[in-house]
């Protein structure tokens, strides 16, 4: 029964690419909640469900809640599906206290609202984590778009139609659903997940030594998790002596404002980010004999 209903392949034309001409303005914080139904999956591929999760399904017992909440600040959407008896109110009021299906984030790239031929909320983004996966597996890095029909703002919305489809995976279809949402977007600020994914860079300048001045250069990559740590793989030439693939466990910290701080063993540079995490410039700031600069680019 399940393949039969998810025989409808994504169609990678659904992602949402909305022409500057159309953005009109952007959403504040929402929260949207539906009941999901089987009907409404488009995949070229099976998902893994659990049997007694299918069978509830297919008996009518039980039912998928998906939520999507959207930090208008961070430029993060939470998706969280749970498992709830069937009838339960949307949205559920604790849905802490329900069974967790799947659940991740997507660090929002653009977000818009348009008014034709209906008001309508757009999001585009990537998933930036997934610490339970979903029945097509884990997406981390997969593109995902969010359309939203409303008919009006406020604390209490029915929504509706709705489309969430993760490229190149799967596509979720449905005709309503029930929650929040202001107009009002939040000013943007920057959290640990804005900094995420594969960065190349370089860094050049010179090191004090007790002699004067050494040359300095480096270049490499470093793939960030969005939780407040990196790895840094990178090689050089220090006054002509090279070194080669290096290593570096490091941790960052960073502020509302898009500025960090990187810090390994005693050493430590400060950065800042694009509000769109895509570069970064980067400055030596311990120890005090490292003077050197550089910048960096999301890959």
């Amino acid at each position: 029964m399940f393949n039969r209903l998810i025989s409808v392949p994504v169609l990678s034309a659904m992602a949402i690419i909305v022409p500057l001409s159309a953005q009109q303005n952007a959403p504040g914080d929402f929260l949207v909640e539906r009941v999901f139904g089987l009907k409404g999956v488009m995949a070229a591929t099976a998902p893994t469900v659990p049997d007694a999760v299918l069978a509830g399904l297919q008996s009518g017992a039980i039912e998928i809640h998906q939520r999507f909440t959207y930090n208008s600040a961070q430029r993060t959407m939470e998706q969280l599906a749970f498992i709830l008896p069937v009838g339960a109110p949307v949205p559920f009021p604790d849905a802490s206290s329900a069974p967790v299906a799947d659940h991740y984030i997507v660090q929002i790239e653009s977000a818009s609202i348009v008014s034709t031929p209906r008001p309508s909320l757009i999001l585009a983004g990537h998933a930036i984590s997934n610490d339970r996966p979903t029945p097509f597996g884990d997406i981390t890095g997969a593109g995902v778009t969010l359309t939203v029909g409303y008919p009006v703002a406020g604390a209490s919305v029915q929504f509706g139609p709705i489309l969430e489809s993760v490229s190149p995976l799967y596509g979720l279809y449905s005709d309503s659903g029930a929650g929040s949402l202001s107009l009002n977007p939040s000013p943007q600020k920057c959290g640990l997940s804005a900094l995420n994914g594969q960065y190349i860079f370089q860094l050049g300048g010179s090191i004090q030594s007790w002699n004067g001045f050494t040359p300095y250069a480096e270049s490499g990559s470093f793939i960030a998790d969005g939780k407040g740590n990196l790895t840094i793989l990178d090689s050089g030439n220090l006054s002509g002596a090279a070194f080669v693939n290096r290593t570096i466990p490091t941790t960052y910290v960073m502020n509302d404002n898009c500025t960090g701080t990187f810090s390994w063993g005693s050493n430590s540079m400060d950065f800042q980010l694009s509000r769109d995490g895509k570069s970064l410039y980067m400055a030596f700031t311990k120890p005090s004999a490292v003077i050197a600069n550089g910048s960096g680019l999301r890959q």
